[in-house]
């Protein structure tokens, strides 16, 4: 089983490291429901994280839902974060006591309102003083600074959004209260609350998400997805009590590469305290069968930190040419996607929308060059720029009928020198046991060597997608 983590979860060592240095800010976001017997705001009083400001989420909310804790508006979020000394380019942890409770749930409100470096921490505080790592008492006094919000609507679901959802059908249902609530076998804990869950939910505690206050790894959050029913191909909507514990589902999603989700604000809270809104009680329905099972693949991870120093020829008697293509069409690159990587189970690129997929192509930071051999499409291999220092070679292959042709090695090593022409410190690939057999000997005879691996679940395309692309080609 991998052991590769969220890239949102950061460890408590890293955190101590980091501790005074500049734009780096500290959140406490502890809250607790009363059957925890803890009370946040006295804990942060007795002993914080050096510098950690407290996040009050029963304050820093909007108060005129008659709900609790939902989201303020853009306006009022940035002020308040404002006077606890947060500017949305800030690096921000977040950390509750247990680990991942309702630390979260800030996480989440911070990324909604336009931060992107925003973490949580490992653990959680219990973890940070088991390690006998520092702590204060003193209250910091930050300065009053501006958080400008770029609220994003489009991931939190109103009521009206969640009763069209579940009338429809239209999104999945992911609930991250416990078991026996969500079946209706144990009573809400808020009164005048009916028991039970949305018809089409699906049921994943958000309790199960952690142990021992440890994020759970990339292939463990996969595989409880798969199992209670998820698909992480399609929209999934999170909900819980009251909005908080809905976001460690959140989290995992996003963890796993999930972009299309959202979270309903008002969750159980208001959607059982209605009289009007379909309520089931039992277990979630039946998973569906599948077209197609999830294939279990062993994913490992390359890199090279020099170019390649190896010298090979142009095939004889075939005409070659590989031209870059910079602004190319969307059509065309799912016909070269798929002529490549429908032996392998490419598929993600298949799934994505045209926004989602024009993103990608349109990004200065991506390249796609074509192969064209005896003047037709032959291949392709795609490059992504990280930054100054690592060039990803995200995508490369050719068609079924120009493999055995005697110019692959030779187009590896073109792509190679595009990889290396802007100098980078060093080139990373991954392939994983679903790809060509020999793949893996490729790379390294080309100057890569295995940095990592990890198991992975691939979701083969379905017949109505096999269906939908085979009408487009």
């Amino acid at each position: 089983m991998s052991n590769e983590k969220s890239r949102f979860v950061v460890s408590a060592d890293w955190v101590n490291k980091q501790l005074g240095a500049p734009e780096f800010r500290v959140v406490d976001a502890s809250w607790y429901l009363p059957a925890h017997k803890r009370n946040g705001a006295d804990e942060y009083a007795k002993g914080h994280i050096p510098g950690a400001v407290f996040f009050d989420q029963d304050v820093i909310a909007d108060h005129t839902t008659g709900l609790p804790h939902s989201l303020p508006s853009p306006e009022y979020f940035a002020e308040q974060v404002g006077k606890l000394g947060i500017q949305e380019t800030d690096t921000i942890v977040v950390y509750d006591g247990p680990g991942f409770f309702s630390a979260p749930r800030v996480w989440w409100m911070l990324r909604v309102m336009g931060a992107e470096s925003v973490y949580v921490l490992d653990g959680g505080l219990d973890g940070w003083k088991a390690q006998n790592l520092p702590l204060e008492t003193d209250l910091p006094e930050p300065p009053v600074v501006s958080f400008i919000p770029h609220f994003q609507k489009n991931r939190v679901t109103s009521l009206d959004e969640m009763r069209s959802v579940v009338d429809a059908g239209s999104k999945q249902i992911a609930d991250a209260r416990g078991a026996g609530r969500f079946t209706g076998d144990e009573a809400e804990p808020r009164a005048g609350m009916r028991s039970g869950h949305m018809p089409g939910a699906r049921s994943l505690p958000a309790t199960a998400f952690s142990e021992n206050g440890h994020f759970k790894d990339l292939a463990t959050l996969r595989k409880m997805m798969t199992e209670a029913g998820i698909d992480l191909s399609k929209p999934v909507v999170t909900s819980c009590g009251s909005g908080v514990t809905a976001a460690v589902i959140t989290l995992a999603l996003e963890s796993l590469g999930h972009k299309t989700n959202s979270l309903f604000d008002g969750s159980w809270s208001q959607w059982g305290s209605l009289e009007d809104t379909p309520v089931v009680t039992g277990p979630a329905e039946p998973i569906a069968p599948r077209d197609t099972d999830p294939l279990k693949a062993h994913v490992t991870q390359l890199e090279m930190t020099a170019a390649p120093k190896i010298s090979i020829a142009v095939p004889v008697n075939i005409q070659t040419a590989i031209m870059r293509a910079p602004n190319i069409p969307l059509h065309f690159y799912r016909y070269l996607y798929w002529r490549v990587g429908k032996r392998w189970h490419w598929q993600k690129r298949m799934r994505m929308s045209d926004a989602e997929l024009g993103a990608v192509l349109s990004d200065p930071k991506n390249s796609v060059c074509v192969l064209y051999m005896n003047g037709s499409p032959a291949g392709f291999f795609e490059l992504y720029r990280r930054d100054d220092d690592v060039t990803q070679l995200s995508y490369f292959g050719l068609f079924e009928e120009a493999i055995g042709a005697g110019i692959g090695k030779w187009f590896l090593l073109q792509a190679l020198y595009a990889a290396w022409q802007d100098n980078p410190k060093k080139v990373t690939v991954t392939t994983n046991t679903l790809d060509h057999p020999r793949a893996l000997q490729l790379y390294q005879m080309m100057g890569f060597s295995p940095v990592g691996t990890y198991q992975a679940w691939v979701q083969p395309l379905s017949e109505a997608e096999l269906l939908n692309i085979a009408v487009q080609n």
